[in-house]
């Protein structure tokens, strides 16, 4: 844990480097923008792949071209997370750039690029190459939340502090003239996918409940014992209900393990993508998630739920469900600043009453 603190500040400190770096070689002031000024395109930097901030954001590309349908909209991303863009209609372009490009590879990448006259840039961290992004990218109006950067010139920092995510896209947005007025997710299963879940959980659709345990880290993860323990206490206090685990790749084995050694517990025996366990949310009953994208696409079907989050107020405020029904409870506070608390660590209690309101509202 101390290795990893130290590591921390290590990363902090070439992250200011770069920054300073970047800054002095290609930060130039843009011009004030009004925003009378004629925008017919936009670009999305989505360099990150993270689903969950794609489902999140997933309304703004369909708001945009209800109120403006003319408009050009792009999305820069990489290839591993292209897939999350080039399904959705009302995107016009999706252009893949490297994960952590070199100087060279930046200027090679965005080459044949058109020209687009707003650009959304969201990082709050900001890299050399990404100053030689924007500065390369030459767009009329570049909207973001990083502080001191002269190149972005519609600053959303302000509007959007202690905001939820959503709150970010709906502000880029404002910056060009657009007022969303439907902020529903979008999210589709495909039929594939869909079919192949409904086989599984057969004659007992909307009649289980389902768990997402694993989040990208270890310590969003609830361990196995710990798991374990939990489920076997739900079927004590909800003996009426099957559970469904859900499961990837890299936790299918464990997950298997655990159902195996309980009754009325399951999982999709064969994981290999995430619109599975979006399936087996959509036709849950109930549905419980650590902090991760399946919080998100919960909510695209409104699907009751009980989020788990560790303490952290920053956090919930940026990742919070963000719809009802649903209920958040949390895990113990650190004792310091160097414990890293495991998401497991939650009162029982809490999620048992979670789950008891939850069930008398549907």
């Amino acid at each position: 844990m101390i290795k990893d603190q130290v590591l921390g500040r290590l990363f902090r400190v070439r992250d200011k480097l770069n920054f300073s770096m970047g800054k002095f070689l290609f930060d130039r002031k843009k011009p004030t923008f009004s925003s009378k000024e004629n925008v017919t395109s936009i670009l999305f930097i989505r360099g990150d792949g993270k689903i969950g901030d794609s489902i999140v954001s997933s309304f703004v590309y369909r708001e945009i071209k209800k109120i403006s349908p003319s408009m050009r909209i792009g999305v820069l991303c990489t290839k591993n997370s292209s897939h999350l863009f080039k399904s959705n209609k009302f995107i016009d372009s999706v252009h893949l750039y490297p994960k952590r490009p070199s100087i060279l590879k930046v200027i090679s990448s965005i080459r044949e690029f058109p020209n687009y006259d707003a650009v959304v840039f969201l990082s709050e961290v900001v890299k050399t190459r990404d100053f030689l992004l924007l500065s390369r990218l030459d767009a009329k109006i570049n909207i973001g939340t990083a502080k001191n950067v002269d190149l972005i010139n519609c600053d959303i920092s302000r509007a959007t502090q202690g905001q939820h995510t959503q709150q970010y896209f709906i502000e880029a947005i404002k910056c060009i003239g657009i007022t969303p007025t439907d902020l529903n997710y979008d999210y589709s299963i495909s039929k594939k996918y869909d079919d192949e879940i409904l086989k599984f959980v057969a004659d007992d659709k909307y009649e289980y409940l389902a768990i997402n345990a694993f989040g990208n880290t270890k310590s969003r993860s609830i361990k196995k014992e710990r798991l374990t323990e939990i489920l076997k206490k739900i079927r004590s206090k909800f003996p009426n209900w099957k559970i469904i685990i859900l499961t990837s790749p890299t936790t299918q084995d464990m997950a298997e393990s655990i159902s195996n050694s309980i009754s009325n517990v399951f999982c999709f025996p064969r994981t290999t993508s995430i619109e599975q366990n979006s399936a087996i949310i959509k036709y849950s009953k109930l549905f419980i998630s650590v902090d991760t994208s399946t919080v998100h696409i919960s909510n695209c079907f409104r699907k009751p739920l009980v989020a788990i989050y560790r303490k952290d107020d920053n956090n919930f405020a940026l990742w919070s469900p963000n719809y009802q029904p649903s209920r958040s409870i949390f895990t113990r506070i650190a004792v310091n600043d160097i414990e890293e608390v495991n998401i497991g660590e939650f009162s029982d209690e809490d999620l048992f009453s979670s789950i008891d309101e939850l069930l008398e509202l549907i």
